[in-house]
């Protein structure tokens, strides 16, 4: 029997039901008190082709996907089709055999899995008299089927659908007894070989990485956004746009990019904080707003969601191909910072830093997360506001009182005094054109150097106010593996389960990568046998970063995937494995 340990997938047609079927099983994991990740898969449209969703439950927070899938919940012939190689052996599929025409063939019946034919569709239409509900059935049938506790799942579907009135709770209960009499009458003697045991839920909180955003967001200060809706981005928008005017927020869906980019360089300039949230064909349309913002030294904050690209790409799936872009995007130089929060949890705190950093050095702050951090849930401490700080920098918001004020005044830092519209004393000019201390523009090669100068030193100055990397593992370890973002969970699975089979490994988590860390990825690297760089793009777009740091070593290998698709951990050990020679990787 494996105990509190499952990875359940929902898989179907999108539009039937599948997300809200996944998003309530995620949650009765967490109140059993498992921690919990999920990982939306879903086609580009609004219904019509395959869709799936990864609820994992275990022991340990902040991993991602597991190696294999346990459970199948396939609503249609097609999801076994697909994913039948996923499957873990021991395993097991429920399949809805309602339809004549939708049957298991042998090809997609493997002796090392169990089948567990359900006529949902049809119980959902003779039973309930709605096959709507077969999703709530196929919930009671894996709750039986794993032992969910009876009591946790009831409530669950009652907060779900109470806003909907007590008839469609009271359907969606007898959904759920539907199911779980049907194992009851068929499978008793026919155990999965999963179980889960009810344990305490604790003070804990489970949310998706863009709410995440949104509440780091709406706690720093922000008080306006603008936007334009754009997957995987578009779920910050919708939750600043019911939040946000509570607490006197400004949110508008504006007609493109490059007027949502523009908006918030205004809303700056009037001394609000304000962001705005894309992914990579929204950061093209930005791109020269975003340079504006670097020469008129305008504290904004850019969400950057990732997708898989180029062009449309595929843009409902992962790809952490966008961090040229952000890091060398735009004509001429201007200094910009990029972070990349690792967990649904960092995506809160990070938020708020890159706002500080914003406003303290007068720069664009890009928050770059991907499509599988942001669009996915997990469990998460209780989120902790004591020890946060606010940091406006120089902003003036008294009467001049210094004489002539210079909004690009020379200083040691880089950063100048910032007075906002309507302060006495502080009129002033703000020209794209290169200017000088003043603001008037100027073609002076000497004003253009030392302004160039000013601008970038702001860089060398907010260094230690910068995110710092995490470090994971043994820190002599001669195994050295370096990642971002949603990587995270799957190399730390990976760290663990090689200590736990005596292999020694090191993790370096980068949080800031630009201005890029070199002297945390110097000492992180030194003395290592082996250095891998794990990330999801075909070009190896951080491991070029760090050999600009580093030169070209011939230990250090990338381990890339790019098919729109997360890490597994199993990939990451695999890879490691073969290529530092640890003979016991297989049994990791």
């Amino acid at each position: 029997m494996i105990l509190n340990n499952i990875e359940v997938m929902f898989g179907g047609q999108a539009g039937d039901g599948s997300l809200t079927t996944g998003d309530l099983i995620a949650s009765i994991f967490k109140r059993m008190g498992l921690e919990v990740y999920t990982y939306k898969d879903f086609p580009s449209r609004i219904r019509g082709g395959h869709t799936n969703y990864v609820i994992r439950a275990g022991k340990h927070a902040n991993y991602g996907m597991a190696d294999a899938v346990d459970c199948l919940v396939a609503f249609d012939v097609e999801a076994v089709q697909i994913h039948l190689e996923e499957m873990r052996p021991g395993g097991f599929i429920i399949f809805d055999n309602s339809s004549a025409s939708e049957q298991l063939s042998d090809d997609l019946r493997r002796e090392d899995l169990n089948y567990y034919e359900v006529p949902l569709g049809k119980l959902a239409k003779e039973v309930l008299g709605l096959e709507l509900v077969r999703n709530t059935i196929s919930l009671g049938v894996i709750a039986k089927l794993i032992g969910m506790d009876p009591e946790v799942v009831r409530e669950a579907v009652t907060r779900v659908y109470k806003r909907k009135g007590e008839k469609v709770v009271d359907l969606n209960i007898r959904a759920i007894e539907c199911g779980e009499n049907y194992v009851a009458e068929h499978f008793a003697d026919k155990p999965t070989g999963y179980g889960l045991t009810k344990g305490e839920d604790g003070d804990r909180l489970i949310m998706m990485g863009n709410d995440a955003i949104g509440y780091g967001a709406l706690t720093a200060g922000c008080r306006f956004m603008a936007g334009y809706p754009i997957t995987p981005a578009t779920d910050i928008l919708e939750w600043m746009a019911k939040h946000a005017p509570k607490y006197g927020g400004v949110v508008v869906q504006a007609e493109d990019e490059l007027a949502a980019i523009n908006m918030i360089i205004g809303a700056s300039f009037t001394g609000v904080r304000a962001m705005t949230a894309t992914s990579g064909p929204g950061i093209s349309l930005m791109t020269e707003g975003i340079g504006l913002a670097g020469s008129i030294e305008m504290p904004i904050v850019v969400i950057e969601c990732a997708r898989a690209g180029p062009s449309t790409g595929l843009p409902t799936k992962t790809e952490q191909s966008n961090l040229n872009h952000l890091i060398f995007g735009g004509h001429g130089e201007i200094p910009r910072v990029v972070l990349a929060p690792g967990t649904v949890e960092e995506s809160f705190y990070i938020t708020i830093d890159a706002f500080n950093i914003a406003e303290k050095y007068q720069c664009p702050v890009f928050v770059l997360s991907e499509q599988a951090l942001c669009q996915s849930k997990a469990t998460l401490p209780r989120l902790k506001f004591d020890d946060l700080t606010i940091d406006r920098g120089k902003l003036v918001l008294e009467p001049v009182v210094f004489g002539e004020y210079k909004r690009y005044e020379f200083t040691q830092d880089g950063v100048s005094p910032r007075v906002i519209p309507g302060v006495e004393g502080g009129m002033h000019l703000v020209p794209g054109s290169e200017h000088n201390d003043a603001g008037v523009i100027t073609e002076n090669p000497k004003n253009r150097k030392r302004m160039m100068e000013k601008r970038m030193s702001k860089l060398a100055a907010m260094k230690p106010d910068l995110p710092k990397a995490n470090v994971f593992g043994h820190p002599e370890a001669g195994i050295a593996i370096i990642g971002y973002g949603s990587n995270r969970g799957p190399i730390m699975e990976a760290v663990d389960r090689f200590a736990a089979a005596g292999v020694a490994t090191r993790f370096l988590q980068l949080r800031t990568l630009w201005p890029f860390p070199d002297d945390e990825v110097q000492s992180f690297i030194r003395d290592a046998e082996h250095i891998f760089i794990v990330e999801n793009n075909y070009t190896g777009q951080l491991a070029r970063l760090i050999k600009v740091v580093t030169g070209p070593l011939p230990h250090m290998h990338s381990v890339l995937k790019y098919n729109g698709k997360p890490f597994r951990p199993i990939e990451i050990i695999e890879a490691i494995g073969k290529t530092a020679d640890v003979r016991s990787y297989a049994e990791v």
